[in-house]
C-alpha cells in the first residue's frame, strides 16, 4: 500500500481526510497549522483527535517549508503527497520528494482561474458554473498538469457555505477515483492549456467584507452570500457596534435610500442606491445568530448604517 502523507490545515481538508481514512487508506503523516494560526484561516481546523482516532501520526506546523520538517518528510521517504487545503507553496525540496508526485487542489476550473479565495471570488464574478481540480504540485502558482477535474453548479440562491458542501462532497468522490488509479500506476494527467488563462485572484482579508450600502443590491447581496461561513462575513455597522450579516434576501424595488434600515412586516430590510436588502440572519455586537427583527426595533426605523 501506498505511504502518503497529508497536507491540510482547513475544514475542507479535515473533511476529506476523514473520508480517506475511513475508506481504509493508510496515512502515514498528517501535518497541519499550529493552533496559534487559527486566527489567519476563518476554515481553519483541528486534526488532533481525528489522527489520534485512526492512529496517524500529527505534526503542526508553523511553515511546512522549514528545514526540520524537509528533513522529517525525507525520512518518512513517502510515495505520495496530498496538499488539500494549504496557503504555503511548497518548496523544490519537497515536491521532489516523492517518487508519486505531489497532488493538490483548487476549487477553480483550472487554468482558467487562478490564485487566493477561490469561492468567494467565485460568486463575486457571478460565476453559473466551477470546478474542482485536483494537479500535480510543481514550483508554479496553480499550474501543474491536471490529474482530475470535475465541474459542478453555481446557482443564485447558493452561498460560501453551501458551495464549500459541494467542492466537500466532490473531493472525497474524486480522491476515492484517484488513490486506486494512482497505486495502480493507471493514472493520467494533461498539462493546462495556458490560452485558457482568464485571471489571478488576489487574496481577501476580513476587510474586503466591509458593505458599502452606496452600492447596489445585487452588488451587497452578493458580497454577502460570498462572505458567509466559513468565511468571516460581510459586516456593517450600528451604533458603533460591528453588524456581521450572513444572510439576506435580495429586493429588487426602486428604494434608493443607501444604509436606511426599513422594518417592515416583521422584517428588516436596509435600502442601497439600487434596492434593497432583507437581513435574514446576523450577529450584532459579538451575540449569537438572529434574525434581523430581533436586532433592530421600532425606534430603529429610518435609521441609517455605517
Amino acid at each position: 500500500m501506498m505511504k502518503i502523507i497529508f497536507i491540510s490545515g482547513v475544514k475542507f481538508g479535515y473533511d476529506v481526510l476523514e473520508s480517506i481514512l475511513e475508506n481504509n487508506w493508510k496515512i502515514d503523516t498528517s501535518f497541519s497549522y499550529l493552533s496559534e494560526k487559527k486566527k489567519f484561516y476563518s476554515d481553519y481546523a483541528n486534526f488532533e483527535n481525528l489522527t489520534k482516532k485512526y492512529d496517524v501520526i500529527h505534526k503542526q506546523v508553523n511553515n511546512i517549508n522549514d528545514q526540520e520538517n524537509v528533513d522529517l518528510i525525507k525520512k518518512i521517504n513517502p510515495d505520495l503527497i496530498l496538499v488539500i487545503g494549504w496557503s504555503q507553496l511548497l518548496k523544490k525540496e519537497i515536491i521532489e520528494i516523492p517518487r508519486l508526485g505531489v497532488i493538490g487542489s483548487h476549487p477553480t476550473e483550472l487554468p482558467k482561474y487562478r490564485g487566493r479565495a477561490p469561492i468567494p471570488w467565485s460568486i463575486l464574478k457571478g460565476l453559473k458554473k466551477s470546478a474542482l481540480t485536483f494537479f500535480y504540485i510543481q514550483e508554479g502558482i496553480d499550474d501543474g498538469d491536471i490529474v482530475t477535474q470535475k465541474q459542478f453548479e453555481i446557482n443564485d440562491v447558493d452561498d460560501a457555505t453551501s458551495v464549500y458542501e459541494k467542492m466537500t462532497v466532490l473531493g472525497k468522490k474524486m480522491l476515492s477515483e484517484i488513490l486506486p488509479l494512482l497505486e495502480s500506476n493507471k493514472i493520467t494527467s494533461k498539462k493546462q492549456n495556458s490560452e485558457l488563462f482568464i485571471e489571478n485572484w488576489p487574496k481577501r482579508t476580513p476587510l474586503d467584507g466591509k458593505i458599502n450600502w452606496s452600492k447596489s443590491a445585487k452588488e451587497i447581496h452578493n458580497l454577502i452570500r460570498a462572505t458567509t461561513f466559513p468565511y468571516p462575513g460581510a459586516y456593517t455597522f450600528f451604533k458603533n457596534k460591528k453588524l456581521i450579516i450572513w444572510k439576506s434576501t435580495l429586493d429588487v424595488s426602486l428604494i434608493q435610500e443607501p444604509g436606511k434600515i426599513m422594518i417592515e412586516k416583521n422584517q428588516v430590510k436596509i435600502g442601497t442606491c439600487n434596492g434593497s436588502v432583507f437581513l435574514d440572519t446576523v450577529s450584532y455586537d459579538c451575540n449569537e445568530n438572529k434574525n434581523g427583527i430581533d436586532i433592530f426595533s421600532s425606534s430603529d426605523n429610518g435609521m441609517k448604517l455605517e
